[in-house]
């Protein structure tokens, strides 16, 4: 009775204490807002303005499929060391260290100053790699190239204003951010690609069927900070609206090809100063790294670039340039590659009849010396020592995508639009020829079914193949990267110059039938290298390798909360006679994929969405006949921001 008699009391002198406090605020709250109680009237200039917001991602996924692995009762004859196997996979998580949870923090404690910092979460891949605390070192092979550093840790950034301009801070964690083309950005493309498969970046919408809606009628979705941006990790100095029209941005840290965990010594550092112009903006960039191949920092590799970058308009044609200069600094037993030239330039005319039709053209140069893989063109001139092994960049001649570049060669696209009243056809034609004879071998990826693969490839290795552990699949020719699948051709020994051709046409359908819920989109890809230039992609056996792809998706909105999809791919890949050939047969690659989906997106309230995907697929070689698989795949992702 003495207990609840006291916590009666208790509770009434705190009630008391609280209305007399409120009363007293009230009293005189027009004229004092320096306390912050349970009822004030007005905002305390102490903080300004807090917020927290974020996401949460769920992400799972089972396959089942059947391949050709090896017998466990091996018999004398080879031909029979393989035999069909079944493989089951759960796998909770992305293919990489993408966030489970993103946790944004800010304020603004001004108004000319705000302040924030990110914390993300995840889950590791294999948690016996891992020891008990986050700040453990983990080595980089232990996780298969996957880079810790891309997601872990604190952001810290401020922005304050002053007469003099608007300056920006940023430190610590990771920063998605670019420079330019050339120097250090994420390749974006034309936006020729298939919405089936949901990117772990891919935002929320205000519904499912907005993602849908906006591809057909803008031509593209809506992306998050991390699009066309890398990550960086260091300090950042930025300032814009100086004096004078200009602007400026200066780095030092790591990237996440050249950082992370590794124990020895490296630093990435660049920058910007641009000035603004009537109709764009004139301004120079760099980027460099410095890494050393030994504890002791007497061996120092890495690389330079320098460019000057420029948008203007000319007679209504809007104009990208940037021509610049790189190197790469090789070890000291390593000849000195010398500078190189780097240019790429993109024309857009404007839009002719009623804003139907417009037109681009890209042409690009870039030089065997120029390496640098934080850009948006690929390295297939010198064996970069820092990053290549580890993280399983192809290296070699590469099939690449209409607008994608590549070191060592020059070339030109074309890409053009055309908007009609329920068709919008987007249609691109490239082409490109290597500068300099330096390789024998070729890599091409597959556009069905390539993040299935990149998920499921556990392949045991051929054991009486001598190549390179890092080599998959039964002939050990593929290497496997996070959401990417690449094949290793060789040719016949000779390093010839190459030609490269590559179109692509895209489809996007909104009929007004179905009380226009309905959206149909089809893309047709084919590629090509040979000996010899070509402006179209080689049909025939001139052609080292060629590749056809074609794939069809459909998407029904029952309402704009409820969405149906389906989708069907087909993929050829042929090689000539100068390839590998198969022990089997005496014949080269000659290979079959196929693809097909059935899946569902539900907005389950406000800022909260679920999807589900099932795909059968499978892949077969003629040829080579242990390169074959065949399954199924079901994929649940729930998405929440807050």
């Amino acid at each position: 009775m003495q207990l609840k008699k006291t916590i009666g009391f208790l509770a009434f002198f705190m009630l008391f204490g609280f209305v007399a406090h409120a009363q007293n605020n009230l009293s005189f709250n027009e004229g004092n807002t320096n306390e912050i109680g349970l009822f004030p009237k007005t905002e305390s200039p102490k903080l300004y303005t807090f917020k927290v917001s974020g996401e949460y991602r769920f992400l799972g996924t089972y396959t089942h499929y059947n391949y050709l692995g090896l017998r466990q009762d091996q018999p004398d004859d080879p031909k029979q060391y393989y035999a069909n196997k079944p493989a089951n996979h759960l796998f909770i998580g992305d293919d990489s260290q993408m966030p489970t949870l993103t946790l944004r923090f800010s304020g603004r404690p001004s108004k000319k100053t705000s302040w924030g910092f990110d914390f993300y979460t995840y889950q590791f891949l294999n948690g016996n790699n891992i020891r008990t605390q986050y700040g453990s070192k983990v080595t980089e092979r232990a996780l298969q190239g996957q880079n810790l550093n891309v997601h872990l840790g604190i952001n810290l950034y401020g922005n304050f204003d002053t007469d003099f301009g608007s300056f920006g801070v940023q430190a610590g964690g990771i920063h998605w951010t670019s420079l330019s083309d050339l120097t250090l950005a994420s390749y974006k493309g034309y936006n020729r690609f298939t919405l089936f498969e949901r990117a772990p970046w891919d935002p929320l919408e205000s519904s499912v069927e907005r993602r849908y809606f906006d591809f057909y009628k803008r031509g593209n979705i809506s992306q998050d900070a991390r699009w066309g941006e890398k990550p960086f990790t260091g300090l950042i100095i930025s300032g814009s609206n100086l004096p004078g029209g200009l602007s400026l941005v200066s780095m030092v840290g790591k990237t996440d090809l050249y950082g992370g965990l590794d124990t020895v010594p490296n630093i990435a550092y660049g920058g910007q100063i641009r000035k603004s112009t009537a109709d764009g903006f004139i301004g120079i960039n760099t980027f460099n790294n410095h890494t050393y191949t030994d504890s002791l920092n007497s061996d120092v590799i890495g690389f330079n670039v320098l460019t000057l970058e420029s948008q203007f308009l000319l007679s209504k044609f809007s104009v990208l340039m940037e021509v610049g200069a790189g190197r790469y600094l090789g070890s000291d037993s390593e000849p000195d590659y010398g500078w190189g030239e780097a240019i790429h330039t993109k024309i857009k005319t404007p839009k002719f009849f009623d804003d139907k039709l417009s037109f681009e053209t890209h042409v690009f140069r870039i030089a065997p010396e120029v390496v640098n893989n934080n850009a948006i063109f690929s390295n297939s001139s010198i064996k970069d020592a820092t990053n290549t092994e580890d993280l399983n960049l192809p290296f070699a001649s590469s099939m690449t995508s209409v607008g994608s570049m590549s070191n060592n060669r020059q070339g030109i696209n074309l890409n053009t639009e055309v908007n009609l009243d329920e068709l919008t056809i987007s249609l691109g034609i490239g082409n490109s020829i290597e500068i300099d004879a330096l390789s024998d071998q070729i890599t091409y990826g597959h556009q069905v079914n390539a993040l299935t693969r990149s998920r499921i490839w556990r392949w045991p290795n051929d054991p009486s193949l001598p190549h390179p552990p890092k080599l998959e699949g039964p002939y050990g020719r593929y290497s496997v990267g996070y959401r990417d699948v690449y094949q290793t051709v060789n040719t016949d020994g000779v390093k010839r110059k190459k030609a490269f051709g590559a179109l692509e046409l895209q489809a996007k359908y909104h009929p007004k039938a179905f009380g226009s819920r309905l959206y149909i989109f089809a893309l047709s890809k084919f590629s090509s290298v040979q000996k010899e230039w070509s402006p179209l992609p080689q049909f025939t056996d001139e052609a080292y390798v060629r590749q056809y792809s074609n794939e069809l998706e459909a998407y029904f909105a029952l309402n704009s909360k409820f969405v149906l999809s389906s989708y069907f791919g087909l993929e050829r890949t042929i090689a000539n006679y100068e390839t590998d050939i198969s022990e089997d047969n005496g014949r080269p690659r000659n290979q079959f994929g196929e693809g097909y989906g059935l899946g569902l997106d539900y907005t389950i309230a406000k800022n909260t969405s679920v999807f589900l995907r099932h795909r059968w697929f499978q892949f077969e070689d003629k040829n080579f006949v242990r390169d074959q698989f065949k399954g199924t795949e079901t994929i649940l992702e729930l998405k929440l921001t807050f």
